[in-house]
């Protein structure tokens, strides 16, 4: 990830260059807070599993009354993609970790995102999910068990 950063860096600074003969401008980090170049916001983008026509406007009302955040959460369409900014990462961390979600009986794929890469390319083929097993006797509820049942079913989407 640190050397696309760099190139991206580099692209950025050429790209500012104000003619041929001018030294590229060294940025340095865009990440750093000091530059002050990015929002303390956090992200997530996400994309609704279905293939019928959604209307955006109510789509963003409903995410923001299940959510129930106490921060508003801003959310931009992008193609049949979503990017949520969200103020708090602890709010962020709570919605990609409380669903699954859904909207009209669709599942809602959900994964961070950098703030650089183009979001089409954020892998959203998988949902975060809880799993709980009643009724497992306590000598195995350890973390060999859970890592065993994780791997068993990890591949179901």
């Amino acid at each position: 990830m640190a050397a696309s950063e760099a190139v991206m860096t580099a692209s950025l600074a050429s790209k500012l260059s104000l003619s041929k003969q001018e030294e590229p401008v060294d940025l340095g980090d865009l990440r750093s807070p000091t530059k002050g170049f990015l929002a303390p916001r956090f992200y997530l983008v996400g994309r609704v599993n279905t293939a019928r026509a959604m209307e955006f406007e109510p789509f963003r009302s409903i995410l923001r009354n299940m959510w129930r955040l106490a921060n508003p959460v801003e959310v931009y369409a992008r193609g049949d993609r979503f990017l949520f900014s969200f103020i708090s990462e602890r709010e962020k961390n709570r919605v990609k970790r409380g669903g699954p979600w859904g909207y009209q009986r669709a599942m809602i794929l959900l994964n961070d995102y950098d703030r650089f890469s183009d979001i089409m390319a954020v892998p959203l083929t998988f949902v975060w999910i809880w799993v709980e097993i009643k009724g497992l006797p306590p000598a195995l509820t350890m973390a060999a068990t859970a890592r065993l049942v994780s791997e068993t079913i990890r591949p179901v989407l």
